[in-house]
Formats: C-alpha cells, sequence, structure tokens
C-alpha cells in the first residue's frame, strides 16, 4: 500500500434528480382519465376471468372425482 488512496469524486445528485424528472413527466403527460379507467377495467376483468376459471377448475375436478367414486355426475 503506497502513498495514500486516491480520493473519490464527488457524487452529484442532478444526474439523479433528472433521470427521476424524466421518467415523471412521461407518466404525467400519458396520464389520463381514460387511460386509468382502462387499466382498472383490465385489472377487474383479469381478475374475474381468473376467479371464474379457479370456481370451474374446482367443480369439474370435483365432478371427475365424484364420478370416480362411483356416485355419478350431479351438476
Amino acid at each position: 500500500m503506497e502513498g495514500s488512496p486516491a480520493a473519490a469524486p464527488a457524487f452529484s445528485f442532478d444526474t439523479v434528480k433528472q433521470g427521476i424528472s424524466s421518467v415523471l413527466s412521461v407518466f404525467t403527460d400519458n396520464l389520463t382519465v381514460a387511460n386509468i379507467a382502462s387499466v382498472l377495467g383490465l385489472v377487474i376483468v383479469a381478475c374475474l376471468t381468473l376467479y371464474l376459471f379457479y370456481w370451474g377448475a374446482r367443480k369439474g375436478i370435483a365432478m371427475l372425482q365424484s364420478a370416480f367414486s362411483g356416485h355419478g355426475f350431479h351438476i
């Protein structure tokens, strides 16, 4: 270890601030009520679809189990 370690250059937060502000400006420029409504609509439809698929899969599995256990199909 010869000599003293070189001093690290001072970190500037200006580039970080510029990056954050540019990302926020992209979001706020494209943020409208119609976009928010469409995203919420897509999320609600996706959740309902997943729920109905889950319910249908459970119903189908229960029907198959009852058919193989000798009780016949019950709808």
